[in-house]
């Protein structure tokens, strides 16, 4: 996947986030970071069509967590490593929404300066 395709994306999940995609602070129902997502190409299904493999976050997911059952609640989302699977058991709603926004915004951030996607 090309550099600028991978921004696009980012940049959409972003959007989605702003736009209270995942409910806000005071979401009406339980929602899943990214499974929830239209990034996520299962998201409609009730049963998963797509391997996540597939998935472009998939590059984000450390290579220990990709057997896991929703890799991608296992991205590391700061410098402690915390993710979307450990945050959504330790943290409020908001507080996993706004780790996720600052990973966002730093990918972005890093590849449109010229870096790689962090793995």
């Amino acid at each position: 996947m090309v550099k600028s395709e991978i921004i696009k994306l980012l940049k959409q999940e972003l959007d989605y986030l702003e736009r209270g995609g995942y409910g806000g602070r005071l979401p009406w129902r339980p929602v899943t970071m990214f499974l929830d997502s239209p990034s996520c190409p299962n998201r409609l299904d009730v049963e998963p069509n797509v391997p996540c493999s597939q998935c472009w976050l998939f590059m984000f997911v450390p290579e220990k967590y990709r057997s896991e059952m929703k890799p991608c609640h296992f991205i590391p989302l700061n410098d402690e490593g915390e993710s979307v699977h450990t945050m959504t058991r330790q943290y409020a709603p908001g507080e996993v929404e706004d780790a996720l926004k600052i990973w966002l915004k730093a990918e972005i951030q890093c590849l449109e300066s010229g870096g790689d996607a962090t793995s």
